[in-house]
């Protein structure tokens, strides 16, 4: 009786586990905006112009992705971006593979909407710090959902800043092919 009590403890175990290690599923369908490409078209106030960049590349992994740059603390803006239904907002994050042997504390990277009632929603904030933790020595990719901004022109601001201890010392942080787009099936 033990025996089958064990076998099935294990069973329901390896059901409630066996999705853990997996990535989540990324949307695919339609790309409806690529921010890299429209990097003309982006606001950024004139104290940010030193810490932002485009068209630079990391290399994680043997995975290379162009980036948008931002050394905290920096904001990137881009105004009147239509969104439709079904659509998320796709991207990637990371810090300069080439400073984690170097000091710092990480970076918190924030995307702020601004919808057409002037309203600012935060809709990312995520901590890493690649230096401290290897776990974060990696691409974290990310969808989030633009339900709530479906059919309205809206603003997204992509804002970095320094770690909890306020240092910005080697925190050249990342943004990966950021970009609106259709989930799957939609």
């Amino acid at each position: 009786m033990g025996s089958i009590v064990v076998a099935a403890l294990l069973s329901l175990a390896s059901l409630l586990f066996s999705g853990c290690s997996e990535e989540p599923k990324r949307a695919s369908g339609k790309i409806v905006y690529q921010f890299l490409a429209n990097a003309k078209s982006a606001q950024i106030a004139e104290y940010n112009r030193e810490r932002v960049n485009f068209g630079l590349e990391f290399t994680i992994n043997k995975e290379k992705r162009a980036i948008m740059f931002e050394h905290p603390t920096a904001e990137i803006q881009f105004n009147e971006i239509g969104i439709p239904k079904n659509a998320v907002l796709q991207f990637g994050i990371a810090i300069n593979p080439e400073v984690w042997d170097k000091s710092g504390d990480g970076v918190t990277f924030e995307i702020t909407v601004v919808d057409q009632k002037s309203a600012k929603i935060q809709i990312f904030s995520s901590y890493i710090d690649p230096k401290a933790n290897s776990s974060d020595r990696k691409w974290s990719d990310h969808d989030v959902d633009l339900t709530d901004f479906a059919g309205q022109k809206v603003s997204f601001i992509f804002g970095t800043t320094p770690g909890p201890r306020g240092d910005a010392t080697y925190d050249g942080a990342g943004w990966s092919n950021p970009q609106v787009r259709l989930k799957t099936g939609g």
